[in-house]
């Protein structure tokens, strides 16, 4: 049974952040904050958000593009830089499994010092045994250092689908829904190496807090 997991706090703005920052103390059902950059937010506002939240907490920086569920208009290559340019303020950052940005850009182009979470998103099904595998076998040939798949469980089938991969050891799964809420809670006590939980309104379906998530599994 593994304990090397850790609960990610999702934030839906920065107004959210700085409100957290003036009380440290609820970022402590959490062991990483997923910080999601976009068009809304100054890179350095970002930046400065990233070092005081550092004090307390890990920190997965995370830049959604329209393409991929976000809501930002922006060349891969510039997202790269913004990548490298927060480098040396944050733990983790999270690219697109089916992006260009992890077609073309190789794991040693990204600092040794941060990890890299290669995730993938299905908001109708779960995948195939097949394709599951398929997916995570691209993460870890690229070299990512966890591959998180959120895909949306309509059965206990579904559910057990995902179960059958816990043995690989970079893998973050996540069942989206109300069958897939055994998955956040019991997951990470099994090989899942991320559980998402929100430290202010709900990210996902299915999604319960991250101090549900700390009062069960801690």
């Amino acid at each position: 049974m593994s304990k090397n997991f850790r609960i990610v706090g999702t934030v839906s703005n920065s107004s959210t952040i700085s409100e957290l920052l003036s009380s440290p103390e609820r970022l402590s059902c959490c062991d990483v904050v997923e910080l999601r950059f976009d068009q809304h937010m100054d890179k350095n506002e970002c930046l400065d958000l990233c070092r005081q939240l550092r004090k307390y907490t890990q920190v997965l920086l995370t830049i959604r593009t329209s393409r991929e569920g976000g809501t930002w208009e922006i060349d891969d290559e510039e997202r790269f830089k913004l990548f490298d340019f927060f480098a040396n303020d944050v733990d983790m950052i999270d690219i697109e499994l089916k992006s260009p940005l992890f077609a073309r850009h190789s794991r040693s182009e990204f600092p040794s010092n941060i990890q890299v979470v290669t995730s993938f998103h299905d908001y109708d099904s779960t995948p195939s045994s097949d394709e599951i595998d398929a997916l995570i076998s691209k993460g870890e040939k690229w070299g990512a250092d966890i591959v998180k798949l959120a895909v949306f469980t309509h059965s206990k089938d579904d559910v057990n689908r995902l179960s059958e991969f816990l043995n690989r050891d970079s893998v973050c799964l996540i069942g989206m829904g109300a069958e897939g809420l055994t998955t956040r809670l019991e997951f990470p006590k099994m090989g899942s190496l991320l559980t998402y939980g929100y430290l202010d309104d709900c990210a996902a379906p299915g999604q319960v807090s991250a101090k549900e998530l700390s009062d069960h599994l801690r």
